[in-house]
């Protein structure tokens, strides 16, 4: 058996990496636009329900953009961390400092946004992870299928 890697095995190598760092920043993509969906979904909820927002410490405007573009820079962390372990605690992290920032005076935003970023971020994690397992799964597929026909 030869297992020096021939040119055409480095080729589908390379290009299962391409295919696995494209499909994870699709994933993480669309959920970050599915952030601000459920976000606006959250909110007519909570107007719904509440009869609108009262003017306590934290501005609703400022807050929802300082925790999306906080939901997003943490993502890209996570996204290029290596470790799943390092991944997770990023998104723990993450969740301690949303509800460092409105506890205690915004106990129902600190609910709401912590769950938020950290069910989104953990929604991202696991897409990402079942897309590399599909990829890994066919390029195995079809090195078995190439190495059978040789």
């Amino acid at each position: 058996m030869n297992s020096t890697p021939t040119p055409m095995s480095c080729a589908v190598s390379n290009s299962v990496q391409v295919a696995k760092i494209t499909f994870g920043a699709i994933a993480y993509l669309l959920v970050i636009v599915l952030y601000v969906f459920v976000h606006d979904l959250g909110v007519s909820f909570y107007k719904e329900r509440m009869g609108g927002f009262t003017a306590r410490g934290v501005a609703i405007g400022i807050t929802a953009e300082l925790m999306f573009g906080f939901f997003i820079f943490i993502n890209v962390v996570v996204f290029v961390l290596p470790r799943m372990a390092l991944k997770f605690a990023t998104i723990v992290l993450m969740v301690a400092i949303v509800l460092f920032y409105f506890l205690p005076e915004n106990p129902v935003r600190a609910m709401a946004y912590s769950m938020l970023t950290g069910g989104m971020s953990v929604i991202a994690l696991f897409t990402r992870s079942l897309v590399h397992r599909l990829i890994i799964r066919r390029w195995l597929r079809a090195s078995s299928v190439t190495s059978l026909n040789s």
